[in-house]
């Protein structure tokens, strides 16, 4: 179970990071949440899908790694099979939470997080120095909660002018297997590129001026990788087969 502490340099100055081990935080997860900072880099080879964090039900982007709940295939043989990892598994173990009464913003750390060693363990990278200064592992995490911070407000302000233009519309797959299993996804949503292109010159303007163009033609351009997610399921299922059969 985790447990977050604020980080501190002068408690935790011992303590290492295995970064071939922070992947693990998502190795269950068919549903990673993403930012618009990261578009370019997702596109490459994840399905970007706008989907409902629950408990809130509040809209936010995702990256589709899998067709049923808790199935990564990216995630192989105990590890990424990718040329990108999403930042938000790439940060861990840390996280950003307030600390006092003025909401001041500090870094937390998941103590129970396989990732996190002790430089007695001989293993990882240190995250400060013998000074107390943070390490080029730990400088890379915190810019990546910077992004990640920055990010996820600009990503709700992409949504929410998308909600205004009555831009979001459900997905419907109903996906056929090799093995003639088959799955339907609900629960999704992306942009109606119908309606996109019929939005007149103005509000074509304002999502241009906001940034929010190219974002939205790239969460669209982003489907093509359905299937090759399916190729990876096929692959998946093939090597079951083959294995027990």
């Amino acid at each position: 179970m985790s447990q977050f502490i604020a980080l501190n340099a002068a408690q935790h100055h011992n303590l290492c990071v295995a970064p071939d081990k922070t992947g693990h935080a998502g190795a269950d997860e068919h549903l990673i949440p993403v930012v618009l900072n990261e578009f370019a880099q997702l596109v490459i080879q994840y399905p970007i899908v706008i989907s409902r964090h629950e408990p809130s039900g509040q809209l936010i982007c995702s990256a589709m790694l899998g067709f049923e709940e808790r199935e990564n295939l990216f995630w192989e043989e105990g590890r990424w099979n990718s040329l990108y990892i999403p930042a938000q598994i790439e940060r861990h173990p840390f996280y950003i939470g307030q600390q006092d009464e003025q909401q001041r913003q500090m870094i937390y750390i998941d103590t129970q997080s396989p990732a996190l060693t002790h430089i007695n363990d001989n293993q990882g990278t240190r995250l400060f120095t013998d000074s107390g200064q943070p390490t080029a592992l730990m400088q890379q995490k915190q810019q990546l909660l910077a992004m990640l911070l920055e990010g996820e407000v600009a990503t709700a302000q992409f949504l929410s002018e998308l909600d205004r233009l009555s831009l979001i519309t459900p997905i419907a797959l109903d996906v056929t297997f090799c093995d003639n299993s088959s799955s339907k996804i609900s629960g999704l949503f992306t942009i109606d590129e119908d309606r996109l292109a019929a939005l007149p010159g103005e509000d074509i303007t304002r999502l241009h001026q906001l940034n929010m163009l190219s974002p939205a033609y790239t969460l669209l351009a982003s489907h093509a990788h359905i299937y090759s997610l399916i190729e990876r399921k096929n692959a998946r299922i093939q090597k079951g087969e083959a294995w027990f059969g």
